[in-house]
């Protein structure tokens, strides 16, 4: 019987009007970017500014900015 692998984590960050900025494997650079576009929301400059910021792990919302996700 041979094991089945795991497959990795897959993230995502989304920005309200701008759409998927980040998707991939690595967890550092999903919270990275954000980070990033979370102070661009709260900081009111450029596209992301006053725009909800969700980081999502596998379709499920680790993180969010912006709007309550009722947790």
């Amino acid at each position: 019987m041979s094991k089945a692998k795991k497959q990795p984590s897959h993230y995502e960050v989304l920005v309200g009007n701008i759409g998927t900025v980040y998707s991939g494997p690595l967890f550092k650079q999903a919270l990275q970017d954000y980070g990033e576009y979370k102070r661009q929301s709260m900081g009111g400059y450029g596209r992301a500014s006053g725009e909800p910021v969700t980081l999502v792990k596998d379709g499920e919302p680790l993180y969010s900015h912006g709007y309550d996700l009722g947790r």
